[in-house]
């Protein structure tokens, strides 16, 4: 019986590494994920703000 308990402790110890290891693999994933639209967002209102710069420029009548 001694033996049948220790088998199924080891199982359950290895199942809840197993079960927190995705866990963090998942948040990760998330977290990189998070980054990448971030980054692409701020390009993104970089660019506008680059062209709306640019065309307040133009019509001040002023080209860089």
């Amino acid at each position: 019986m001694s033996n049948l308990s220790e088998t199924l402790t080891t199982v359950k110890t290895d199942i809840l590494h197993a079960s927190i290891s995705l866990e963090n693999e998942k948040k990760e994933l998330t977290q990189k994920e998070d980054a990448a639209r971030m980054l692409k967002a701020r390009r993104a209102i970089e660019q506008h703000l680059e062209q709306k710069r640019l065309h307040d420029n133009t019509s001040n009548g002023w080209d860089d």
